[in-house]
């Protein structure tokens, strides 16, 4: 699995090249397996040598250039193996090596030839990261910070093997930069660590005597908004083309009639991986509920349009079939092949269902956009014709490629760079899709925000009447392969020991999860991490038995294996040992075994997937598996179980506040300072205001009546980073616990509620110069004192419309923009930020932001980000505030 050091790359990265015809025969400017000239010595060369070809004394060998210690670091299908192994010079120490390698050759060229080119393409392969630049100048980086690049500079990527980068469309940049006669191609490779134990290099420039024609590629349909009445598109184009055109027809007839469509416009931005293409995403609206439509997208201006697809519209309840598969991991070409007949079966196999759940990995590396065009290209008549319901998996957390790829609706506040997290409704059931790219103190591949939604989203969906839960996530607690004992997973703030028992507390029903390639089923794991006694019974289905699980009191957890080529063996390392395969109903070692003894030599043989039907309180799942040496490589089933619930769920008994929806400015950012938000920003739902008066008890600071201080003995606190500013604050009388004895450290804060604890910390006082705002019958009244405090302090001024929004989850934008304010910290204009995802911090809270930084006062949330959408916990908010009380 990809091995990677999260940080934010470079939007450099290749376009998507329509395939050629295979008439046209292309022309090469520089051959892969070229002489180069090559330094690996560990001697920084500033920036001169970019431009100097001949003068150079420097060893002489062919591409590909590198080193390798592991069996897939030295080897590219495109580039063949190493030939010109240049670690001699890198001495004994292996967790030493020299950051960078430089590699300058020459290139003659006929700029009357090459003006007259189509397309100039540029394929590579490279391990870990590369800027390469013609005649000085820098035509292409990938897998690089943003900024200057140093010797010193770390890749951004830390890959176990080359990753190729095909076709990358380098037109302009190139008939900009070359000349005639001799050019100096110059490249330097980075490391992702002093102690990686690979690199590779190697490239071709090639040229089209015509550029393909414009088209739309990458079409696929989600799930955004109600099922019933909505949904999510997403497609790209060529850079030329920029409107976001969708039309829709209802599917009455046999062919449509797009004159009589419904039309939306989405919206465009430039891919992050691939600057030459546009990323379209739109979203349809007040469509009927269980209704089938036609639909197309494209450009109307240039007349340029997808094929047909259709869809249909969720019912309003009833009866339904999904699929569920995973790990499609496509890398090559035959594998993106592969991957799609997967798909194509298991909707042949299963043809009423209404979706296709994805547990992650839809290709091996997220960052290479020739992959997604290889995998999303092949499965484009399936994906057509179906709704895909995407989780992000760990070869995709870089650039947003999963979030530019997949147009879902993310949980407000939260951070999409790596994933995207996110749930729906569908008749009686509601599914939860999580992003496991995520990394915080407490949990391992999650962090707080989205840890605190999931309790919110699952207690909101309780009281909405949802009868079952599911969900989908990549990296999972409970499977049987490799990963079922690596750190995140067993680790004390893994997956296993955090996450597990909540999902039990829940009282979710089924997890979908990916990432270990082998099939596997649990028994139902209660929140102590053993099996529930189950009452079984037992009905025929496909002239077979099937076992349904009555009643479960657990989570049951499943893996549907690979719908793609890579395959993993049983996890056989004693620490697992019978105990815990005993907490499986199918534990079996990997079907695909009996073809190989490595797993190089079982992949490619067998596929998997699921389908799953709920039909009322009973939920059937039937696995199929595709063995490509047996039965003609036709689907048959391997298993098959179901739940079925006799009474009503209860309500899971945990402390966190209801969530909200629609209560936030689609920004995430609202500040108090900002001029640009207009009428509307901030307004509060019924939802909202009921939140506040669920709040109300625990904020107001009156004693218990007898002059006592607040209880110090609160229930969830024990253990928790911020224990001991939580009890300071108690004693301090800036908050004190819940009625139930509970804390809840970890539940989202509004701005009502911080800025009464902000309030109370400073003893801001109401000095009689009222502060009114629109909105102040919604501002309880424990609140409202301090409300006219702060903003005749200056610390709040409220909205451009002219109201506060007291009930909306406060964000990390704004928590630092008002704790700076309460500090006297002065913006800092000038000051640049260095965070990795800078570019989402508004532009009205990073004066703040780097002032309050640069004076040590805040800081990142891991991997140099800020993540200044992602809400506020009363932890946060607390344990800042009495920093700032020290100040």
């Amino acid at each position: 699995m990809l091995l990677a050091i999260f940080a934010l790359l470079t939007g450099l990265i290749q376009a998507a090249i329509p395939s050629v015809k295979a008439e046209e025969k292309e022309t090469i400017l520089l051959p892969k397996n070229s002489t180069w000239k090559y330094l690996d010595t560990g001697v920084d060369q500033k920036n001169l040598w970019r431009t100097d070809h001949s003068g150079k004394d420097w060893p002489t060998g062919s591409a590909p250039f590198g080193y390798s210690a592991s069996a897939y670091g030295g080897l590219t299908s495109q580039f063949g193996p190493l030939e010109t192994v240049t670690s001699s010079s890198y001495g004994s120490d292996s967790r030493n090596k020299p950051i960078t390698t430089y590699l300058v050759t020459e290139m003659h060229v006929d700029m009357n030839e090459i003006e007259q080119y189509g397309q100039l393409l540029a394929t590579f392969a490279v391990d870990d990261g590369v800027v390469i630049y013609v005649n000085g100048t820098e035509v292409y980086r990938v897998g690089m910070p943003k900024g200057e690049i140093q010797f010193s500079t770390l890749a951004a990527t830390l890959n176990y093997a080359p990753v190729v980068f095909k076709n990358v469309d380098l037109t302009a940049l190139l008939k900009a930069n070359l000349k005639d006669g001799e050019n100096v191609i110059a490249v330097e490779v980075h490391q992702g660590s002093k102690s990686s134990s690979n690199l590779y290099f190697d490239m071709e420039l090639t040229a089209l005597k015509e550029a393909p024609a414009s088209e739309v590629s990458k079409v696929a349909v989600t799930f955004h908004g109600d099922p019933k009445t909505s949904k999510g598109f997403v497609w790209y184009t060529p850079i030329a083309s920029a409107r976001s055109d969708l039309q829709i027809v209802e599917r009455t007839a046999a062919t449509p009639d797009f004159d009589q469509a419904l039309s939306f416009t989405g919206h465009t931005q430039v891919s992050s991986n691939s600057p030459t293409e546009h990323v379209h995403k739109a979203e349809a609206t007040g469509l009927k509920p269980d209704t089938a439509y036609y639909f197309r997208v494209g450009d109307q201006t240039l007349d340029i349009w997808s094929d047909v697809g259709t869809f249909e519209t969720a019912p309003e309840g009833g009866a339904f079939t999904f699929i569920d598969l995973a790990d499609t991991q496509a890398q090559e070409e035959d594998q993106a092949v592969l991957s799609s007949q997967t798909l194509t079966k298991a909707l042949a196999t299963v043809p009423d269902a209404k979706f296709v759940v994805h547990n992650g990995d839809f290709v091996e590396n997220g960052h290479a956009e020739g992959e997604w065009n290889q995998l999303l290209g092949y499965s484009q008549e399936s994906l057509l014709n179906t709704t895909i319901v995407p989780a992000a998996g760990n070869h995709e957390p870089y650039n947003s490629a999963f979030f530019e790829h997949f147009n879902v609706e993310p949980a407000e506040n939260s951070d999409t760079t790596t994933g995207a997290y996110y749930s729906y409704d569908y008749s009686n059931v509601h599914f939860i899709v999580l992003n496991t790219n995520e990394n915080s103190t407490e949990y391992a591949d999650m962090s707080l925000h989205q840890v605190e939604w999931l309790k919110q989203d699952v207690e909101k969906a309780r009281a909405a009447g949802a009868e079952w839960i599911i969900v989908n996530m990549h990296i999972g607690p409970y499977t049987i392969s490799n990963h079922a004992t690596d750190s995140d997973v067993i680790g004390e703030n893994g997956l296993r020991n955090k996450i597990a028992p909540l999902m039990a507390e829940l009282k979710i029903d089924l997890v979908l999860q990916g990432h270990d390639h082998i099939y596997a089923r649990t028994k139902p794991i209660k929140r102590d991490g053993t099996a529930a006694d189950t009452d079984k019974i037992t009905e025929t289905l496909h002239g077979e038995s099937i076992e349904y699980t009555v009643n479960p009191d657990g989570t049951i957890y499943l893996i549907p294996a690979t719908a793609g080529a890579f395959v993993y063996f049983k996890n056989k390392k004693e620490q697992l040992g019978d105990a815990y395969f005993n907490l499986f109903e199918r534990a079996e070692e990997n079907h695909a075994a009996k073809y190989g003894s490595t797993p190089n030599q079982m992949k490619g043989h067998v596929q998997n997937f699921v389908g799953i039907t709920v039909d009322g309180r009973k939920l059937t799942a039937v696995a199929y598996e595709i063995d490509q040496n047996l039965n003609n490589a036709e689907p048959f089933i391997v298993d098959q179980f179901g739940i079925v619930k006799e009474r009503a769920d209860t309500t899971p008994n945990h402390p966190s506040k209801p969530v909200r929806s629609g209560d936030h400015d689609s920004s995430g950012g609202i500040s108090d300072s900002d001029p640009s938000k207009g009428a509307g920003a901030g307004t509060d739902t019924g939802a909202g205001e009921n939140t506040i008066k669920d709040e109300e008890s625990e904020l107001n600071p009156t004693d218990d009546g007898n002059g006592t201080a607040p209880t110090l003995h609160l229930n969830d606190i024990a253990g928790h980073w911020a224990a001991a500013a939580i009890k300071r604050g108690i004693e301090a009388g800036v908050v004190k616990g819940y009625g139930d004895g509970n804390f809840r450290p970890d539940a989202a804060v509004n701005r009502a509620e911080f800025i009464t604890m902000l309030g109370r910390a400073l003893k801001l006082q109401d000095s009689g110069s009222k502060a009114l705002f629109k909105d102040l019958a919604n501002i309880p009244v424990w609140a409202q004192i301090y409300v006219v405090g702060a903003a005749n302090a200056g610390i709040i001024s409220g909205y451009a419309d002219g109201t506060f929004g007291p009930s909306k989850i406060l964000n990390r934008a704004e928590l630092v923009v008002m704790i700076a304010r309460a500090a006297n910290i002065q913006p800092d204009e000038a000051a640049v930020l260095t965070f990795s995802d800078m570019k989402d911090i508004p532009a009205w809270a990073a004066p703040y932001v780097a002032a309050a930084s640069k004076e040590s006062f805040v800081s990142g949330v891991g991997q140099n980000r800020f993540a200044p959408k992602q809400s506020v916990t009363r932890a946060e908010a607390l344990a800042l505030i009495m920093s700032l009380l020290k100040q």
